[in-house]
C-alpha cells in the first residue's frame, strides 16, 4: 500500500512542478508578447506623430506661400496707388505753377498797360 500512495504524491508533486514551470514560462513569453506588442505600438505611433508632423509641415508651408503672396500682392498694389497719387499731384503742382505765371504775366501786362 505504501507504493501506490507514494506514487500519488510524486505525481502531484511533478503537476505541481510543472504546473510552477508552465506558469513561468506563460508569463515569461507573455511579458515578450506583451513587450513586442508595446515596441510596435510605439513605432506605430512614433510614425503617425511624423507623419502628422509632416502633413502639419507641409499646409503650414502652403499657408505661408500665400500669405507672402497675399503680401506682396498688396505692398505692390499700395505701391502703383502711391505712385498715381504722387504723378497726380505732381501734375496739379504743375497745372497750378503754370496758372499762377499765367496770371502773374496778365497782372503785370495790365500794371504796364
Amino acid at each position: 500500500m505504501g507504493k501506490g500512495n507514494g506514487g500519488g504524491g510524486r505525481f502531484f508533486a511533478g503537476f505541481l512542478i510543472g504546473a510552477i514551470v508552465g506558469g513561468a514560462a506563460a508569463v515569461l513569453l507573455t511579458q515578450e508578447e506583451t513587450r513586442d506588442r508595446l515596441a510596435g505600438k510605439a513605432r506605430d505611433a512614433g510614425n503617425f506623430a511624423m507623419d502628422a508632423t509632416g502633413d502639419f509641415r507641409e499646409k503650414m508651408s502652403d499657408v505661408t506661400s500665400q500669405w507672402q503672396s497675399s503680401v506682396s500682392e498688396l505692398y505692390e498694389r499700395g505701391r502703383q496707388v502711391v505712385e498715381n497719387a504722387r504723378a497726380n499731384i505732381d501734375a496739379a503742382v504743375a497745372e497750378g505753377r503754370a496758372a499762377a505765371g499765367e496770371t502773374a504775366n496778365d497782372l503785370q501786362q495790365k500794371a504796364e498797360g
